[in-house]
């Protein structure tokens, strides 16, 4: 289901995109280099950070090939809000992105009343 008006927009400076697609690679990485079952909230979330690291590979290829003056302007990341959940979902354990973090986590507040981010997914058989 789309809902559009739960999109957030995130202000991302020069180099923030690079940080937080190597922070999602990283966390990408070490659950499929694990060799463990994952649980069923990253089996669920890695289809959605997979989308996103390309969004910020994208705008890391077009900032290291700008020419120029840099803008002052910062850009502004579009996330779906089963994409803010994802990132939440990793927030803990990668610390590698830096100030980006601090952004997604202020747009996850804006959607605190219609996910609870505290629960983690479970699934009984």
């Amino acid at each position: 289901m789309r809902l559009s008006h739960l999109d957030q927009k995130i202000p991302l400076n020069w180099g923030e995109a690079g940080q937080l697609a190597e922070a999602i690679a990283d966390m990408l990485c070490g659950w499929l280099e694990a060799g463990q079952p994952q649980p069923l909230e990253i089996v669920l979330s890695m289809g959605l950070l997979v989308r996103v690291r390309g969004r910020l590979i994208s705008r890391q290829r077009l900032e290291h090939f700008h020419h120029g003056p840099l803008s002052k302007k910062p850009w502004r990341l579009t996330l779906r809000y089963d994409e803010v959940a994802a990132l939440m979902l990793i927030l803990p354990t990668a610390p590698l992105a830096g100030q980006a973090w601090g952004e997604i986590q202020r747009v996850s507040l804006s959607l605190d009343h219609f996910i609870d981010f505290g629960q983690p997914l479970s699934c009984s058989l």
